[in-house]
């Protein structure tokens, strides 16, 4: 795929621990750079088990594919060509710090003219991962600036405050399944997350900078901050730098099993408190009752994009319904979760399992695997975790963002499956 290639410019990025000696240990509290970096998943990106797992099975179905997944979940592991061993074995320990601070402000507009000055191929549209970075030492961000006694110069960009940044890593889709990776945006083929499209049709792109992905995920910090500890300049504008998702268990899984090297406890505990501040302001519950039997509840959607959104197989929603009588005892409930044994791998586990699917609406989307391509691979049709071998969607229930069309969200391939959802509606 177009974009900067690994090695091209020459590109040579610093370490996070450079950039800790100036942005980290500052008076902004758990606004820190670093810290609040540190608390966001983007920073696990390349140490997430959950991941890792998606990694190896994609590697299994097609030989080397995951240099595809590497290329967003470690840009600067990618970029310094670490990620032709496409398990993420050769990748440096700098490499797992993810999405670092490097590779995010090195960054410039893939379809701006400068873009065309540093990258011999130029993309179709953003997304996949198709960045393009300036290797000159001048990190990109809200202020311009004389490089003084820095490290670094610095200049300013817009494009680091727009969603269009934040396309690069998520509208993905399956190269395999391009005609033309070179010609093609990514939304014209083989759909595996849309939540920038998502964005992009909703009424939030029509908001300006409050409409943003960082106006949720980068929240600027009331008062502003201290960009560097060695400075006593304050800034106006100044963002907490995580960004803030949706996460909040798999911060404990990676922690243990990388035996916490290279992590702080107290920032994952922070970025857990901030994702579940951010989850309970994606929407509202509503209920009514209609007759002497009849509750409606209705769910609504108050996000940039569709609820949930992000990586189809790690993400569902559903309503868990407890019904009592006058004195609290429970009549009916809906919607529980208990543990059951499971056969996985030859082993007995034991697995949380939804008690009443029948009953239970759980909004997700669930990539699955054509007739003809469970032939041509040797494997079984319908719903799939072959991550780079689904080329449909068995459903997709996700409740839409403010603005939503049917004929926007098909012409981008992100529209509902198996759920009907009127012009306008981002409610159920």
């Amino acid at each position: 795929m177009p974009g900067t290639q690994p090695l091209e410019g020459d590109i040579n990025f610093g370490k996070v621990d450079q950039c800790i000696m100036c942005h980290g240990n500052t008076s902004n509290g758990a606004a820190d750079p670093v810290f609040s970096w540190q608390a966001g998943m983007m920073a696990q990106a390349a140490r997430d088990p959950v991941f890792r797992a998606a990694l190896a099975i994609a590697n299994q179905d097609v030989p080397d594919v995951g240099e595809f997944c590497i290329r967003c979940h470690s840009p600067g592991g990618w970029l310094a060509d670490r990620s032709k061993v496409a398990d993420a074995s050769a990748l440096t320990r700098e490499d797992l710090h993810g999405v670092s601070c490097e590779p995010c402000h090195h960054l410039v507009d893939p379809l701006s003219d400068e873009a065309k000055t540093l990258a011999a191929a130029i993309p179709p549209g953003y997304g996949n991962g198709m960045m393009v970075a300036d290797p000159a030492n001048v990190v990109r961000g809200p202020y311009e600036e004389s490089p003084g006694a820095r490290p670094h110069g610095v200049k300013r960009s817009d494009y680091l405050a727009s969603s269009q940044l934040c396309a690069t890593c998520h509208d993905v889709s399956n190269p395999l399944q391009a005609e033309d990776v070179m010609t093609q945006p990514p939304y014209a083929y083989g759909p595996i997350e849309r939540t920038y499209s998502e964005w992009a049709l909703s009424d939030f792109a029509q908001m300006g900078a409050e409409g943003t992905c960082q106006s949720c995920h980068y929240p600027q910090v009331a008062g502003g901050g201290q960009p560097s500890r060695f400075s006593d300049v304050r800034r106006d504008y100044f963002v907490q730098h995580g960004p803030v998702g949706g996460s909040t268990w798999v911060q404990d899984v990676t922690y243990e099993l990388w035996d916490g090297r290279d992590m702080s406890r107290q920032a994952l505990e922070a970025g857990k408190e901030r994702a579940r501040a951010l989850l309970r302001a994606a929407a509202t519950l509503t209920l009514a009752q209609v007759d002497a039997n009849t509750l409606r509840l209705r769910v609504t959607n108050l996000t940039g994009h569709k609820l949930p959104t992000g990586y189809p197989e790690g993400r569902r929603m559903w309503v868990h319904a407890v019904f009592q009588d006058a004195q609290g005892r429970v009549i009916e409930e809906r919607g529980r979760y208990a543990k059951t044994s499971d056969t996985l791998w030859g082993k007995s586990v034991e697995a949380p399992t939804l008690l009443d699917p029948e009953l239970t609406r759980v909004y997700e989307c669930v990539p699955g695997i054509s007739a003809e391509q469970a032939k041509k691979h040797d494997v079984a049709e319908g719903p799939s975790l072959h991550f780079v071998l689904n080329d449909i969607m068995v459903k997709d229930n996700r409740i839409p963002p403010k603005g939503f069309t049917l004929a926007a969200f098909t012409q981008r391939r992100c529209e509902p499956i198996g759920a009907d959802y009127e012009d306008g509606q981002h409610w159920d």
